[in-house]
């Protein structure tokens, strides 16, 4: 049986619930007493879907495609435990989503701890960065300065600890580092992953800036970077950011 028909032949399982009858222990067999149905190659793809918050087709093509390649049997497979297989083709992204169905269906994917404010500014940030590389066809490279920088403008007046706020604008750019988002080419230098179109939608972005003009007006919470961003500020926007990060990749 080759890898393919082996990959079809696991999807037509899946797809109607029964083991089939040739898939007894045997050659395929990856262990004694083995009872899975799909292909080394698919089984490997599958956990590396689940253990990572994504796959960046760019950092890493094998993977991705691989993901390409037995994407129908992934999402079978997922499907089985109420995740779903989110593929971007064009930025080369792919991750786990939880299905939203009835409250009675246990839930796998949990929400991570809020971002901080500064975190969330830092994301919309990248979002903006990352769209006008898009427009020009090229892949958005940022310095670690630059988004320091950046972080500045939501220093609050009266401040009067610059060691403090470098430490919690550092933490921002770490914790968005840490989600892939950033992904280091050299010393100081990131490129923005294609997986921030994904979790940052157009709606979201709209809300966000939205939310963080009105902070930088007076109009909302005193905005400092380590206030949460699902704070109970005016106009609804607590729970942004969790509805950002909400992206199947929280583990």
């Amino acid at each position: 049986m080759t890898a393919t028909t082996a990959t079809e032949h696991a999807a037509r399982a899946a797809q109607d619930g029964a083991r089939p009858a040739d898939a007894a222990p045997g050659p395929e067999a990856l262990f004694d007493g083995d009872e899975g149905v799909l292909p080394a190659e698919v089984r490997g793809t599958l956990v590396r879907v689940l253990a990572s918050r994504f796959v960046d087709g760019v950092r890493n093509p094998t993977l991705w495609n691989r993901v390409l390649r037995h994407e129908h049997v992934l999402r079978s497979r997922l499907h089985d435990i109420y995740l779903d297989l989110v593929v971007d083709r064009r930025r080369q992204v792919a991750f786990t989503q939880q299905l939203e169905l009835d409250d009675d269906v246990p839930v796998l994917l949990r929400k991570e701890k809020p971002l901080t404010l500064a975190a969330a500014v830092l994301l919309l940030h990248l979002r903006q960065e990352y769209d006008r590389g898009a427009v020009e066809g090229r892949d958005v490279v940022v310095e670690h300065g630059e988004l320091l920088d950046h972080l500045e403008v939501w220093k609050d007046v009266d401040d009067q600890n610059p060691a403090s706020f470098r430490k919690r604008c550092e933490h921002a750019i770490a914790t968005v580092r840490e989600k892939g988002i950033l992904a280091p080419v050299s010393d100081g230098r990131y490129r923005i992953s294609g997986v921030i179109h994904a979790l940052l939608t157009a709606e979201k972005v709209d809300a966000m800036t939205a939310a963080f003009e009105e902070m930088a007006s007076g109009g909302g919470a005193t905005a400092t970077p380590d206030t949460e961003a699902d704070a109970d500020v005016e106009d609804g926007t607590e729970d942004i950011v969790d509805d950002v990060v909400e992206d199947g990749d929280d583990r």
